[in-house]
């Protein structure tokens, strides 16, 4: 399983770094393009580069499969979540070219948990620090749906600029890795643990391949297309390892940003249907400013620049260490936890 899974991996950062690559060529030739409102004026990228870590990560999930086709129930398990998380990325594609509203949106990224649990790719319990298992047979699978849109859309909220999303899911990615491996909730011989295995490490290896395109200055755009597919992929494994509670406390940046645009501006709204910006961002001088109005959202990137303006790498940095920091205080506290209970 191993070696598959290395050769897999590299073939994932090489690859999805192809693909990005002839996606990016692809979209200017349609003229698929999107301006960079946070850098000099006439700057146009792609709008869709996302697409490209679909195909490398899919075409590293498929070689890994067909090195091993005689563990057929593997096998099946891929199949469907590489389906649910292309439902994802096509209903991102479709955003970012024809717009959905806010509520489709949402309501659609909620339909890979009731693929999930058709699929019966879950354990119906929940880890909850100090209180351990809680066994959630009725509740868990109501819960799927809502997994998976609150991720999707967390991460979507947060995708504002170049590199903060590829970075802050590799971020996690890593750590929910990490909490699995050397905390298991699962026994390891689960057939949902291994694939939980697969799926975080060949989730690591595409956005390594992938994050050169995107990172400051970025040479395309993630669009929805990436952002909803990655939540949706970080759903799927902390569905499968049992890391929910793990994820949800290593993700607090994220979390409190998406509550906080979503209290600020009273439902929810598509970035461009915004009437007030959280940030402003001078052109000229390549720096972040807060937006004084009393009526722009809040949002982490408002708070870190109400002191001072920062560049865009700079607010971009902050961001993964943020969420860095809240990854590993997590992983500290989970390992005192069994160092206690266990």
């Amino acid at each position: 399983m191993y070696v598959d899974l290395f050769i897999s991996a590299i073939v994932g950062i090489f690859f999805t770094y192809f693909f990005t690559f002839i996606v990016e060529r692809f979209e200017r030739r349609i003229g698929l393009l999107g301006e960079d409102v946070h850098k000099k004026p006439g700057r146009f990228l792609p709008k869709s580069g996302g697409l490209g870590f679909l195909f490398g990560w899919s075409f590293s999930i498929l070689i890994y499969m067909f090195m091993n086709a005689g563990n057929k129930m593997i096998f099946n398990d891929l199949i469907t979540i590489l389906l649910i998380i292309w439902f994802v990325g096509i209903v991102g594609l479709y955003d970012d070219m024809k717009r959905l509203g806010g509520i489709t949106k949402v309501l659609l990224t909620a339909l890979p948990g009731i693929a999930i649990y058709f699929a019966s790719l879950y354990r119906p319990f929940v880890f909850i620090p100090f209180l351990g298992n809680a066994r959630l047979s009725i509740v868990y699978p109501i819960l799927l749906p809502i997994i998976y849109a609150v991720a999707s859309n967390a991460i979507n909220m947060t995708d504002t600029f170049t590199g903060v999303a590829p970075g802050v899911v590799l971020i996690l990615t890593i750590f929910t890795f990490l909490s699995f491996l050397f905390f298991p909730l699962l026994p390891k011989s689960d057939p949902l643990y291994q694939i939980a295995i697969i799926l975080a490490v060949l989730t690591i290896s595409s956005l390594i391949g992938y994050l050169p395109h995107n990172f400051y200055p970025g040479k395309s755009f993630n669009g929805d297309c990436g952002s909803l597919s990655w939540g949706a992929i970080l759903a799927t494994i902390a569905i499968l390892s049992k890391t929910e509670f793990f994820l949800v406390m290593a993700a607090i940046p994220i979390v409190t940003n998406g509550f906080t645009i979503l209290s600020s501006i009273k439902g929810i709204i598509e970035h461009h249907e915004l009437k007030t910006r959280p940030t402003i961002p001078d052109r000229d001088n390549n720096i972040i400013k807060a937006n004084p109005d009393e009526n722009a959202p809040i949002t982490l990137a408002h708070l870190l620049t109400l002191k001072n303006p920062l560049s865009e790498k700079e607010l971009v940095i902050s961001l993964y260490l943020l969420v860095s920091i809240s990854s590993i205080f997590t992983m500290i506290f989970y390992a005192i936890l069994f160092l206690i209970f266990c």
